[in-house]
């Protein structure tokens, strides 16, 4: 790793010699899980896809490198998924779960999800966030082997994140706390903007609280004004959905009609959770 692709590490100091931690790396390409496996100091078990398994070229692989495959297809896999970490993390294992939940195709920081918050608080384990820098060009989104000599890479570890930290206001409040140190210090060790979309409309592997039950849907409506039409917009939204908790507008209109009058639109994406009728 250090000769082909020139890697470097920071912050081996932070990597606690024994017991359960979370590692929690930005994602910008697939060689992250096999530069963070090889540099870390000890041992790090990630969770990933059951489907790797169905591969030639990966099947055999990636357990050998320490990948605990889950089937994401099956009902509840996100709480199989997080009780299998949690009872790596029992057995005193370091833990790779990628907050963004997948790879970053634009280059951004997405948003983090709750799911690595809500296991360190299940589990008491800290939260290594891990920057990474430079293993897009070196195997980027759509390449199917990592190319050696080309940009250095360096890999650092941040300062433990302890959910001991975090002991007031309501559970969901104290894991938002967390995810939010998390990702500003994944950004601080990184080259990334901060992007306030996920990325991806699929949810993780993990999730946490009832995080797993969410959804991001997008709503458009035409008003007086365009408060108006926001507000038309969240309606419809809360009309089909139940429990909107983020709001935000992505674009806002203004055009005048046929017979003279203004008319206002607005696009909205929120985050609900489904009805029960609705599966």
């Amino acid at each position: 790793m250090r000769t082909l692709y020139r890697a470097r590490v920071e912050g081996f100091d932070n990597i606690p010699a024994d017991g359960p931690a979370i590692i929690s790396p930005n994602h910008r390409s697939f060689f992250d899980s096999p530069l963070v496996m090889a540099m870390t100091p000890r041992p790090v078990v990630f969770l990933g896809k059951a489907e790797y398994m169905d591969s030639r070229s990966t099947k055999f692989l990636f357990p050998a490198i320490g990948m605990v495959p889950i089937k994401r297809d099956v009902k509840r896999a996100s709480m199989a998924a997080l009780h299998t970490a949690a009872s790596l993390l029992d057995d005193g294992r370091l833990v790779g779960i990628y907050p963004e939940g997948t790879r970053s195709r634009d280059g951004f920081l997405h948003r983090g999800h709750s799911g690595v918050a809500h296991l360190a608080v299940m589990t008491d384990a800290p939260i290594i966030p891990v920057g990474i820098v430079g293993t897009e060009h070196v195997q980027p989104i759509g390449s199917s082997l990592p190319k050696p000599f080309q940009q250095p890479v360096t890999i650092r570890f941040g300062e433990p994140i302890h959910p001991t930290n975090y002991r007031y206001g309501g559970s969901r409040k104290r894991r938002q706390r967390m995810l939010d140190d998390v990702m500003a210090s994944i950004a601080a060790m990184t080259d990334q903007e901060r992007s306030p979309d996920f990325a991806s409309d699929e949810p993780p592997l993990i999730r946490g609280g009832s995080e797993s039950v969410y959804r991001v849907t997008r709503h458009v409506a035409r008003g007086l004004s365009w408060r108006h039409a926001a507000e038309r917009a969240v309606f419809d939204g809360c009309t089909h959905y139940d429990d909107a908790r983020v709001g935000e507008v992505s674009e806002l209109r203004c055009r005048v009609s046929p017979t003279g009058d203004v008319e206002f639109e607005t696009r909205i994406s929120i985050s609900t959770r489904f009805r029960p009728s609705d599966g």
